[in-house]
């Protein structure tokens, strides 16, 4: 991991910073939605003026005969206004966007995946700074471009660090990130870092952190914590996978049975656990 040397420390002394893996984003999708909220919230109020506001709506964009008929709009753009207004009418608010709308056509179309590597950058900057925030607040000083390694147990989001000749630095940062939901959430930010080639992210690991921590959700045990005895996984007495696939665990709901049927079929193919390590967080 390396440490920007040139972020500032300008934190509230009287806060502990964290770590967050979701920031506040305003991106290009939320710009032309309040776009589009503005412009179809006062041409609602219009269309009300009308006896019959579907029917103006209609002719407006689907009556080449009506003299409301919007000749000066291209047949996408009538029909991204169609659908917003009479999404408008129904429900008297948004929800219904079409970036096809007259108001984009002077811009570039809107691209989901730039702005998903945007977002993905943005949210690697501000956790980067929530990480230096947070060793600054410690008292913990690292000299220019420290590169260490992070390792997260995504059972229980314990984080450990290596690659530091400092024994006493490493177990001091180990004591802050672990502090709190601090792992956690760095944890999850690199989850949803992750690239499509990601190596540390097979589909095969992703299916197995989401199927524990669901079953966790669901019945209030670890698989991590639980024996398997004859192709059976049990706990202080209570058989969770037997070998028919019955769920026996009383004041569990049916939901449950299905879950831990899955789970039964990974465990005999792969491992639950799978440590996560990341280099040179930029």
């Amino acid at each position: 991991m390396i440490i920007n040397s040139t972020y500032q420390n300008n934190i509230n002394n009287n806060a502990q910073p964290i770590i967050q893996s979701r920031n506040e984003w305003i991106g290009e999708k939320d710009k032309r939605i309040k776009i589009l909220d503005e412009k179809y919230e006062k041409i609602n109020e219009q269309n009300k003026k009308f006896a019959d506001p579907h029917a103006h709506i209609f002719d407006k964009y689907r009556n080449p005969y009506s003299p409301y008929f919007r000749s000066d709009l291209s047949k996408n753009e009538r029909e991204a206004a169609y659908r917003m207004e009479i999404g408008w009418a129904n429900s008297g608010t948004g929800g219904q966007y079409n970036f096809h709308d007259a108001a984009f056509r002077n811009v570039q179309p809107y691209d989901p995946n730039e702005e998903s590597i945007e977002k993905k950058l943005y949210n690697r900057q501000q956790v980067n700074n929530q990480i230096n925030a947070l060793l600054a607040n410690n008292g913990v000083t690292l000299p220019i471009n420290t590169d260490f390694t992070i390792t997260i147990e995504p059972n229980n989001f314990s984080l450990k660090i290596s690659d530091l000749e400092d024994e006493m630095l490493t177990n001091q940062i180990e004591s802050i990130l672990n502090s709190g939901n601090n792992a956690k959430e760095l944890f999850y930010h690199i989850l949803k870092s992750r690239s499509d080639d990601s190596t540390q992210f097979s589909k095969q690991k992703l299916d197995k952190f989401y199927l524990v921590n669901h079953i966790k959700s669901v019945t209030g045990y670890n698989l991590k914590d639980l024996a398997i005895e004859n192709n059976t996984c049990v706990t202080k007495g209570i058989c969770l996978l037997s070998h028919d696939m019955t769920y026996i665990a009383s004041r569990r709901s049916y939901h449950s049975c299905i879950v831990i049927k899955r789970a039964r079929f990974l465990l005999n193919h792969v491992e639950i656990t799978f440590p996560l390590t990341t280099r040179r967080l930029m």
